[in-house]
C-alpha cells in the first residue's frame, strides 16, 4: 500500500468516525434534554444535595435548607421537593452553615459542612417532632463518599497545599499525587539530537499516557495554559490558591480544549477576619548533599543559596459585603553547575580553537570549571469579591509574573557547555473577573472573562552562531531552537448557566477564547553542524549542517469556540447517569484548514449498590488545541518567508570550509531548500477515554478505589518528510548511486534515500500532519483519608503500559515510509508508580495531655514534642523509556530532530534507572493567643540522597560498536536539599 492510499483510506475511516460521533452526541443531547437529569461536577464551584425526613423515615416536602457560608456570612435558601429531596449546586467552596426547618418539627443545625470543589457532597437530614428538642444541632461530618461522581478526580485540599513540601513552590508539583498522573518525559525532545533540554517547556504532566502539551489548566474557570507550548501561564503564590481538582479521565461536557487531563485551580477568598501571614524560605548548599559522582571534598559542593520571601493578607474592606485578599513572594537564587564533558575533548577542543580552527565560529573556548547560573521571580496577585446582594456576587482579580532564570532555563544536561545553555525571561500579566448571579433557587448563572498578556525570551549563552555538536561527547555554541521571543495575547468569555428541578439538573454554556501570537523564532537561523567524533572535528568533516534563512517574524490569530450542554440524571436514589455533548471548533491561520465536526459525546454512569459502595463507568471523546509553536512552522518556513538548507557528509564539509566554521550569511548555491507545510486535510487530534472503577467507603473519612483507565490518542499531530522517493537497502555496491561516498556500518543494510525528490524544487518538505496516535492501558488504586484528628493520608498505586509512534508534535519517523515501525513504548510510559503523602501531627501538647496521664512527664513532652507537624511524600516510579540514536541521520531522511536508530533496535529501548525520592517537612509552631502563631520549618528533599537518574546518554555512533558514552546518566534530579523557613501566621 502506497503512502496516498493509506493516507486516503484513514480519511474515509476518520469520516465514518466523525459521523459517528455526531449521531452520539446527538443522541446525548437529546437524553439530555429531558427532564430528571442533573449536572455533574464544575470548575469552581461545590454542590450540596441530600434528603429530609422525620425520624420515622418518611420525607418531608416544603422543608426550608439554608446554607451561610461562614467566612462572607452569604446565604442560600432552597426548599425540599414532594420527595422530601434538595439539591444546592454552583456554591462557593468552603464551610458552611447548613441549617433546616419545617413546620411541625424542631429545627436542624450542622454548623460546620465543609464543601470541596467539583464535588457534590451528601447531607440526610432527620428532623425530630416540635417539642421533643428545641434544636437538634448535629455535628457529624458527611461521608467521604460521592456517590454521583462519574470521572477519576482527585482533590487537593488547603491543608496539603499548605503543609506538604514542594521545593520549587509550585503548588501544580502536587498533581503527581493523584493516581494515573506521571510526569513528562522531555529527555529526548532537545534541539540537535541531544537528550535533553527543548526550550519549550509544557505542563509538566502526563495524563492517559498522552503528551504533556494536551492537557487544560484553568484558575477561577479560566484557561491558564500557554496556547504556544502547552504549559502553565501565570504563576502564582500558594498562599492565594484556595484548591483544586485533578481530572485524569471522564471529564464532564463542560470542560474542553483538551485531550488529557484538567487541573482546575481555585484562589482564596477574602472573608470577615483579617488573615495573612509573613514567611521567609532560605536554602544553602552548606546543608545540602553533593551532586551524584562528585568527590568527598568540601570543595565539591557547588553554591546553591536560595532565599524566597513572602506577604499575604485577606479580609473585609466592608463586612458581609467587600472582601480582598492579596499575595506576593520573591524568589532570588543564585547558584553554581558545571559541564562534565570529558575533558580530554574539552582539552583538544580548546587546543583547537585556540589555535585559530574555525576562526568565524563565534565560540572560542569551552568553559572550564564551574560557572555561575541563577534565578529571580516575582510573584504577585489580589482579588476583590464584592456580595452585591445575596444572589448577586463579583470577583475580580490581577495577577503579575516576572520570571528571570539565568542559564539553567533548558539545554543543562551535563555535556552542554555554558555558551549553550538557555536563560528565560517571562512577564505575565493577568486580569479576570466573573458575575455569579442566582436568578431564582433553581438557576444560576456564571459569566466570566480574562485578559492576559505574557512575554517570552529565550537566549542560549552563545546568541551568535553556529551551534556545534559532537555526537555522545559535547555541544556548544548556538543551539538550533534556543533564541526565540514571543508575545501571546489572550481574551477569554465564558458564559454557562445551571437549573435544578425535582431530581434533575442540568448545565450548558460557551467559551470562546482568542489568541494573537507575534513570534520572533530564530530556530536554525544561527546555524548546526554536526560531528561523529572529535577528529571529524579536527579535521572540518561535520555529518549534517542544517541552517535557516528569509524572514524570521510572524504574527497570527487562532480563536476557538465552544459550546456544551451536560446532565445528570438520577433515575434512582442509587442510579445516576451523567450524560452531555460538546462542540468545539477552533479557527486556524492560512494555510491550515478548519475542521468543523468537533462532536464530541460524554456519558458516565454511578452505581451504589449499598451506601458504602459506588461502582462508575464513564466515556467521552476529548478534543485538542494545536500548540502555536506547531502551527509556526508551517507559517514561517513556507518558503516565501523563510526555508532551511540541509547538507551531509562531502557537502556539509564543503560548507564549513566555506564559512571558516561561522553562520553562512547567505544561502548555500546548489542546496535545495526544505520547506515545511500543512497537510490540506488536517483535523484535530482528540483523544477517546474510558474508565470503570469501584469505590468503597471504609469509615466516615476514609476511602478506597481501584479503576481502569483507557485513553486513545488519536489523529496526534507529527512531522514527516513528504518529499522522499521511496528508499533502497544500501549496500557497497549501490552507495555511490546514492550519494554516499563514506559507508559507516549503521548504514549498510538499511534503507537510505538517495538524492532524487518527488518536487526537485525542494530537497525536503516536512508536512504537519495528524497521523500519530497512542494507546494507554491503566491500573490505578487509591486509598484517600480526609483531614480528621490531626492526620490526612493519600496512597496510590499505577500499573500502566502506554505505546505510540510519536510522543511530541516535532518528533519524526526514522523512514517516513513506514510509520507504524515507530510503534513503540511511548517516551511518556512510567510502567508502575507508588506515591503515598500524609500530614500528621506528633502525639504530645496539649490535647493529649487533656487525656489524662503523667501531668508532669506530658508537659516535659509537650514542651519539646508538642505542636509538631510532619508531611512527608515518597514517591517511587519505574524508569523511562529512551530512544537509541546513531547521531547522524544514516537514512539520509533528513529527519530532525534525529531519529535514526543504531541496528537491530527498536525506537524507544532503553530505560533509565527507577526513581526513588522522599521529600520530608516538619513544623513546630508557637500560638500566640488563638488567633497568632510562628512556624519554624524544616524540609529536607531528596531526603535519602538518591541518584535518580533523568535522562542518559542516548548515543550508540555510527560504527558497528556503541560509543564508550552510551547509556551514561547525563541529567539528575537534585540531589538532597535542605530548606528552613520562619512564617508568622495572624
Amino acid at each position: 500500500m502506497d503512502k496516498e492510499q493509506g493516507k486516503g483510506e484513514e480519511r474515509s475511516h476518520h469520516d465514518r468516525a466523525k459521523r459517528f460521533r455526531l449521531a452520539i452526541a446527538t443522541l446525548s443531547l437529546l437524553i439530555s434534554a429531558s427532564p430528571g437529569l442533573r449536572a455533574q461536577d464544575s470548575a469552581t464551584t461545590a454542590t450540596l444535595a441530600g434528603s429530609v425526613r422525620d425520624t420515622a423515615g418518611a420525607t418531608i416536602p416544603g422543608a426550608t435548607i439554608t446554607l451561610r457560608h461562614l467566612s462572607t456570612n452569604q446565604t442560600r435558601r432552597v426548599t425540599t421537593e414532594a420527595d422530601g429531596s434538595y439539591r444546592v449546586s454552583a456554591l462557593a467552596v468552603g464551610d458552611y452553615e447548613v441549617r433546616a426547618e419545617a413546620a411541625g418539627f424542631a429545627p436542624y443545625l450542622n454548623p460546620d459542612v465543609t464543601l470541596a470543589l467539583g464535588r457534590a457532597t451528601s447531607l440526610d437530614i432527620s428532623l425530630p417532632p416540635a417539642g421533643v428538642n428545641a434544636q437538634v444541632t448535629v455535628t457529624d461530618r458527611p461521608p467521604a463518599l460521592d456517590a454521583t461522581q462519574t470521572a477519576v478526580t482527585t482533590s487537593i485540599d488547603p491543608e496539603r497545599i499548605e503543609e506538604l513540601p514542594v521545593n520549587s513552590r509550585n503548588y501544580l508539583e502536587f498533581t503527581l499525587l493523584a493516581p494515573g498522573v506521571a510526569p513528562s518525559n522531555q529527555q529526548d525532545s532537545g534541539s540537535g539530537g541531544a537528550a535533553s533540554g527543548s526550550p519549550l517547556a509544557d505542563s509538566g504532566f502526563t495524563f492517559g499516557g498522552l503528551r504533556a502539551r494536551s492537557n487544560s489548566i484553568s484558575i477561577d474557570g479560566l484557561d491558564n495554559t500557554d496556547e504556544t507550548t502547552g504549559a502553565a501561564r501565570i504563576a502564582l503564590s500558594p498562599e492565594i490558591i484556595r484548591e483544586f481538582q485533578i481530572v485524569n479521565n471522564g471529564q464532564s461536557a463542560e470542560f474542553g480544549g483538551s485531550a488529557g487531563g484538567a487541573i482546575n485551580v481555585i484562589t482564596r477568598v477574602g472573608e470577615n477576619q483579617f488573615h495573612g501571614d509573613a514567611f521567609t524560605f532560605f536554602s544553602n548548599e552548606r546543608f545540602n548533599a553533593r551532586e551524584p559522582f562528585a568527590d568527598r571534598s568540601p570543595a565539591s559542593r557547588l553554591r546553591f543559596r536560595r532565599v524566597q520571601p513572602g506577604v499575604a493578607l485577606g479580609g473585609p474592606l466592608k463586612r458581609d459585603r467587600l472582601f480582598f485578599y492579596a499575595a506576593a513572594e520573591q524568589e532570588h537564587l543564585s547558584a553554581e553547575d558545571e559541564a562534565e564533558i570529558p575533558s580530554s575533548t574539552r582539552t583538544r577542543i580548546n587546543s583547537l580553537l585556540a589555535s585559530g580552527f574555525a576562526p568565524r565560529l563565534a565560540v572560542r573556548s569551552l568553559t572550564t570549571g564551574r560557572f555561575r547560573i541563577g534565578s529571580d521571580e516575582t510573584e504577585m496577585a489580589g482579588k476583590v469579591t464584592y456580595i452585591a446582594s445575596q444572589r448577586h456576587t463579583l470577583n475580580f482579580r490581577f495577577a503579575f509574573t516576572n520570571l528571570r532564570d539565568r542559564g539553567d532555563g533548558f539545554n543543562t544536561d551535563v555535556l552542554t557547555d555554558r555558551s549553550a545553555r538557555g536563560s528565560v525571561y517571562t512577564k505575565d500579566y493577568q486580569w479576570t473577573g466573573s458575575a455569579i448571579s442566582v436568578l431564582s433557587p433553581k438557576v444560576v448563572n456564571d459569566l466570566r472573562f480574562q485578559v492576559s498578556n505574557r512575554r517570552v525570551l529565550t537566549r542560549a549563552g552563545d546568541s551568535v552562531g553556529p551551534g556545534v555538536e559532537i555526537v555522545g561527547l559535547a555541544r556548544f555554541g548556538r543551539p538550533f531552537d534556543a533564541d526565540a521571543t514571543r508575545r501571546e495575547t489572550r481574551g477569554q468569555i465564558v458564559e454557562n448557566i445551571s437549573s435544578v428541578e425535582a431530581h434533575s439538573e442540568w448545565k450548558g454554556g460557551v467559551t470562546v477564547n482568542h489568541v494573537s501570537l507575534r513570534s520572533d523564532a530564530r530556530d536554525g537561523f544561527g546555524g548546526l553542524f554536526i560531528f561523529r567524533t572529535v577528529d571529524d572535528f579536527a579535521a572540518g568533516r561535520p555529518a549534517i549542517w542544517r541552517q535557516a534563512f528569509g524572514t524570521l517574524a510572524t504574527q497570527f490569530e487562532v480563536t476557538s469556540f465552544g459550546v456544551f450542554l451536560q446532565n445528570q440524571w438520577r433515575a434512582t436514589p442509587q442510579l445516576t447517569f451523567n450524560l452531555g455533548g460538546r462542540y468545539d471548533v477552533e479557527r486556524l491561520p492560512s494555510p491550515f484548514q478548519i475542521d468543523k465536526n468537533n462532536f464530541s459525546p460524554r456519558l458516565g454512569m454511578a452505581w451504589s449498590p449499598a451506601k458504602e459502595w459506588v461502582v462508575r463507568v464513564g466515556f467521552g471523546l476529548f478534543y485538542d488545541r494545536l500548540p502555536l509553536a506547531f502551527l509556526n512552522r508551517a507559517i514561517q518556513k513556507n518558503g516565501r518567508q523563510s526555508f532551511e538548507q540541509i547538507a551531509s557528509d562531502e557537502d556539509a564539509a564543503s560548507v564549513f570550509a566555506a564559512t571558516a566554521g561561522g553562520r553562512a550569511l547567505t544561502p548555500s548555491a546548489g542546496i535545495a531548500p526544505s520547506i515545511f507545510r500543512a497537510d490540506p486535510g488536517f483535523v484535530t487530534p482528540y483523544s477517546a477515554q474510558m474508565n470503570a472503577g469501584v469505590e468503597r467507603l471504609l469509615s466516615q473519612d476514609i476511602t478506597i478505589r481501584a479503576d481502569y483507565l483507557f485513553t486513545r490518542g488519536i489523529h496526534l499531530p507529527r512531522i514527516r518528510n513528504i518529499n522522499l522517493l521511496a528508499p533502497v537497502v544500501l549496500t557497497a555496491a549501490n552507495a555511490a548511486t546514492l550519494g554516499i561516498l563514506n559507508i559507516t556500518p549503521q548504514q549498510l543494510g538499511r534503507p537510505v534515500f538517495g538524492p532524487g525528490r518527488i518536487d526537485p524544487r525542494f530537497d525536503s518538505i516536512y508536512q504537519i500532519e495528524d497521523s500519530a496516535s497512542s494507546t494507554y492501558n491503566g491500573l490505578t488504586l487509591a486509598l484517600n483519608k480526609r483531614l480528621s484528628n490531626e492526620f490526612e493520608l493519600l496512597a496510590s498505586y499505577t500499573l500502566s503500559k502506554t505505546t505510540d509512534d510519536a510522543s511530541d508534535f516535532g518528533e519524526q519517523p526514522q523512514n517516513p515510509f513506514d510509520s507504524r515501525a515507530e510503534r513503540a513504548l511511548s517516551r511518556q510510559e512510567v510502567r508502575q508508580r507508588f506515591v503515598v503523602s500524609s500530614l500528621f501531627d506528633l502525639p504530645f501538647g496539649e490535647e493529649e495531655a487533656s487525656k489524662g496521664g503523667d501531668k508532669e512527664g506530658d508537659d516535659l513532652l509537650g514542651t519539646i514534642l508538642g505542636h509538631i507537624e510532619i508531611a512527608p511524600i515518597v514517591t517511587l516510579s519505574s524508569g523511562r523509556p529512551v530512544n537509541a540514536l546513531t547521531g547522524s541521520d544514516e537514512e539520509r531522511s533528513r529527519a530532525f530532530p534525529l531519529t535514526s536508530r543504531p541496528l537491530g533496535l527498536g525506537r524507544n529501548t532503553l530505560h533509565t534507572p527507577g526513581f526513588i525520592n522522599v521529600d520530608l517537612r516538619a513544623l513546630k509552631y508557637f500560638p500566640f493567643g488563638e488567633r497568632r502563631r510562628l512556624d519554624l520549618v524544616v524540609e529536607a528533599f531528596n531526603l535519602l540522597n538518591h541518584p535518580n537518574v533523568l535522562a542518559l546518554n542516548p548515543f550508540f555512533g555510527s560504527g558497528a560498536a556503541p560509543l564508550s558514552t552510551l547509556r551514561t546518566p547525563t541529567s539528575f534530579a537534585a540531589p538532597r536539599q535542605i530548606r528552613f523557613s520562619i512564617d508568622f501566621e495572624f
